[in-house]
């Protein structure tokens, strides 16, 4: 047992870890929600079984999707959509309790809404910036990234180039969010004094990068195809690829 449990671990680790900076797309979470929907009716509709016998054996598929979220991320309609099930709150791993609490969530959710309510909740993530984007993941501390898509940007950063392939939070001397585990540290500039020391979180996307002011004294600033605006501080903010970014008076350009 205790080498089957490293064993999932290892494979959760390799599964995620390397594409954690991509979150799924809605069409991606749609899809793989409805496969297991799907799988979960097939069960009920076609097994040869008196009624009861049926809604066991749906409640045995539904069982085993959310048992397999736990253990690695992915359900079946995660594994055909490249999508898999992270914790955002420490410790890092598989998701464990957390999928299964979302999971009651969800078929709370979806009784007192006939199924609608899941859906609606995350189709209306399209466009919005950050990780936990509907009421059950940030009531379970979980977060939906994709195993497929790779987001790859240079940041230039005062004519320094840097990659820029996972979360990451920038400063002159950045300390570790708790709420982003496993975002990375960088430290740049440490004599500009108008860049804080912990001063934005930067999360690529395929869409772009999400920036995030982490409440900086000097404020971060984004010119985009002309146009002159202020990040709210705390919240996420999806920023083009060709964008100039101005962290205080550090200018970054975003490649």
């Amino acid at each position: 047992m205790w080498i089957s449990i490293v064993d999932l671990r290892l494979s959760y680790a390799a599964a995620v870890l390397p594409h954690a900076s991509v979150p799924a797309t809605v069409a991606q979470r749609l899809l793989g929600g409805m496969i297991n929907a799907a799988l979960v009716c097939a069960a009920c509709a076609l097994v040869p079984l008196p009624p009861v016998g049926r809604a066991g054996a749906g409640a045995g598929v539904a069982l085993v999707c959310v048992v397999s979220q736990a253990l690695t991320g992915a359900g079946p309609g995660g594994a055909v959509c490249g999508t898999r099930l992270r914790r955002t709150a420490p410790p890092p791993g598989p998701p464990g309790r957390a999928a299964l609490k979302r999971a009651g969530l969800l078929l709370i959710a979806s009784l007192a809404t006939l199924g609608a309510g899941p859906l609606v909740m995350v189709a209306r993530t399209a466009g919005r910036a950050g990780w936990e984007t509907t009421w059950f993941d940030r009531v379970s501390t979980t977060s939906v990234v994709s195993t497929r898509s790779r987001a790859s940007y240079t940041l230039v950063i005062e004519g320094r180039p840097l990659a820029l392939r996972a979360p990451t939070v920038l400063g002159r001397d950045p300390e570790a969010l708790p709420e982003f585990d496993g975002a990375q540290l960088l430290a740049v500039l440490p004599e500009e004094t108008t860049l804080s020391k912990t001063h934005a979180l930067l999360e690529p996307t395929l869409s772009g990068v999400i920036v995030t002011d982490l409440r900086s004294t000097n404020r971060t600033f984004v010119v985009e195809v002309g146009h002159f605006r202020e990040l709210v501080p705390g919240r996420g903010e999806l920023v083009a690829r060709g964008s100039t970014v101005y962290f205080g008076q550090a200018e970054c350009s975003i490649r």
